[in-house]
């Protein structure tokens, strides 16, 4: 299992030299996902050599233009490169009618099929799945309807023992029921148990984006024991009722956040333009989290599930 996110921009709304506005590129077990995408991602998939026709899926957190301006064009480029894949796009309601009122009134034409698909604005929900990997969308609280999303790989599938064929003579049936982790109970009574006729568990992964929010149960829940838990954190504490009144959260409450959670790394990111100095925020972040990194573009945070390792690494 290959599990790759490459930070494409990390700023907040106001632009900058240093940051471009949120969005990220996700390498899901050679399945690539777009997370977020604000203006200039075009040119962050460019620059950090994201495949751009393998794209899959695009998730939008929520209507505001510093996380969807870009999309319009990006998708107007993959059909000038030539696609014909159909392409899904989840988020919230409001987003199809954005998208294909900015193709009109700007007359791109997309020739490939967009499949949209809005959240539950109710809870958190399975949006897309395949063998042992599942991305769900969970409500957040913004000022406008807002998701993050969880990205889970949870093996369900045991390797069979070589050995253990020959030693309990297993029948094809049977070796399909210990696969499935559980245990057989043969016609004479004696039990076959899983743990000793299969190779042991592969690790599970999670991977938890926030988007933009004020800190909240129903995301702390869906991250619950996240590898990596991205997090918003766009003002420090001397600024939270700000935070609070805008929607957004500090860089403490994002600490918070990953402890209540019970994640292994935070990241925080929609990195405001007012401080300078971003070591700050990270300490403050440190200061309820420990192991907390600061975002930063090309970035490329890559999750190992065998050794449950987190690699960051810039270009």
């Amino acid at each position: 299992m290959r599990f790759e996110i490459v930070i494409l921009g990390c700023g907040a709304a106001t632009p900058t030299l240093r940051h471009n506005p949120t969005s990220q590129a996700v390498n899901w077990d050679g399945r690539w996902f777009l997370v977020d995408a604000g203006e200039g991602v075009q040119l962050g998939i460019r620059r950090h050599r994201i495949p751009l026709q393998k794209i899959e899926g695009i998730c939008i957190s929520h209507l505001h233009g510093d996380h969807v301006l870009g999309l319009p064009g990006l998708l107007g480029s993959m059909n000038l490169f030539g696609r014909t894949a159909s392409l899904n796009i989840y988020g919230p309601i409001g987003l199809e009618q954005f998208v294909k009122q900015a193709l009109k009134s700007t007359e791109t034409y997309v020739r490939f099929q967009l499949i949209f698909h809005a959240n539950s604005k109710d809870a958190c929900e399975s949006i897309m799945q395949w063998r042992d990997c599942t991305l769900q969308s969970v409500p957040v609280k913004h000022r406008i309807p807002a998701y993050g999303y969880i990205f889970d790989y949870v093996p369900t599938i045991r390797n069979i023992k070589k050995e253990a064929i020959r030693t309990y003579m297993l029948q094809r049936s049977e070796i399909l029921t210990l696969k499935a982790g559980k245990d057989v109970l043969r016609k004479d009574g004696k039990t076959i148990r899983v743990d000793d006729a299969c190779m042991p568990s592969k690790s599970s992964l999670r991977y938890a984006y926030s988007g933009d929010t004020t800190p909240c149960d129903s995301f702390i829940q869906a991250a619950r024991n996240a590898d990596v838990l991205y997090h918003e954190a766009t003002f420090m504490t001397a600024l939270e009722k700000t935070a609070r009144k805008t929607g957004h959260s500090t860089a403490f409450q994002a600490g918070h956040v990953a402890k209540e959670a019970k994640a292994t790394h935070l990241v925080i990111g929609h990195l405001s333009s007012r401080y300078r100095d971003e070591e700050a925020v990270l300490e403050e972040a440190k200061t309820a989290f420990v192991n907390s990194s600061l975002a930063q573009e090309g970035m490329r945070i890559r999750l190992n599930p065998q050794t449950k390792r987190t690699e960051t690494y810039l270009e």
